[in-house]
């Protein structure tokens, strides 16, 4: 976690603002990117890989990833496929629930299925 006293490194910010953009495939200015990777720090997330893997989840807003990460699912289990929900298309329980078309309750209960029919 970053020391709230202290400002983000450049490096940090850079790392991370990368991570995004290979995730999202769109071209950012050097402030967008600082931006957006001040998002995910501001979110209590300062791991690169961390990040990546929620962005890999299709989870592109880190206020979801981190509700999503606070009620105990991870970046792989936010990664699962699911036509549940109130629209009609199949994504992932991270990017469906990051658009309001899934709940957290929904979302608990796919990984929760999903985790007893696995084994």
């Amino acid at each position: 976690m970053i020391n709230e006293s202290s400002p983000p490194s450049l490096v940090l910010l850079d790392e991370i603002g990368a991570a995004i953009e290979r995730a999202t495939a769109h071209t950012y200015t050097t402030s967008e990117r600082h931006d957006a990777a001040r998002a995910w720090l501001e979110s209590d997330f300062d791991d690169v890989e961390e990040i990546a893997a929620w962005l890999a989840a299709r989870c592109y807003e880190a206020a979801s990833a981190r509700i999503l990460d606070d009620a105990g699912l991870t970046p792989e289990q936010a990664g699962f496929r699911t036509t549940a929900g109130d629209a009609d298309y199949e994504d992932t329980i991270a990017f469906k629930f990051t658009n309001g078309d899934l709940s957290l309750t929904e979302a608990r209960r796919i990984v929760t299925n999903e985790f007893w029919n696995e084994y």
